[in-house]
């Protein structure tokens, strides 16, 4: 009778502290989310000056990569 009372009681607590932590992960998943439409919203609101002088140009943006090389030397290159 005893063994029966300890793995309910076991059972219980296991889901007890499943559905707390399924609690707790869906309220700091809502804030995560709320706190990345804040700072989407936040970047969309400071960037809009930018988008509407690109609009009014209306010339053409290229994208693209550049890498910046330096010509290392030793200390003891007579150069």
């Amino acid at each position: 009778m005893l063994r029966f009372l300890e793995r309910t009681l076991g059972l219980l607590v296991g889901l007890v502290l499943l559905a707390a932590a399924l609690v707790f992960t869906s309220i700091v998943l809502a804030l995560v989310a709320a706190f990345a439409i804040v700072i989407g919203a936040w970047l969309w609101w400071r960037t809009r000056e930018l988008r509407r002088h690109a609009a009014r140009e209306g010339g053409v943006t290229i994208e693209g990569e550049y890498r910046e090389e330096r010509e290392l030397r030793r200390p003891d290159d007579p150069r």
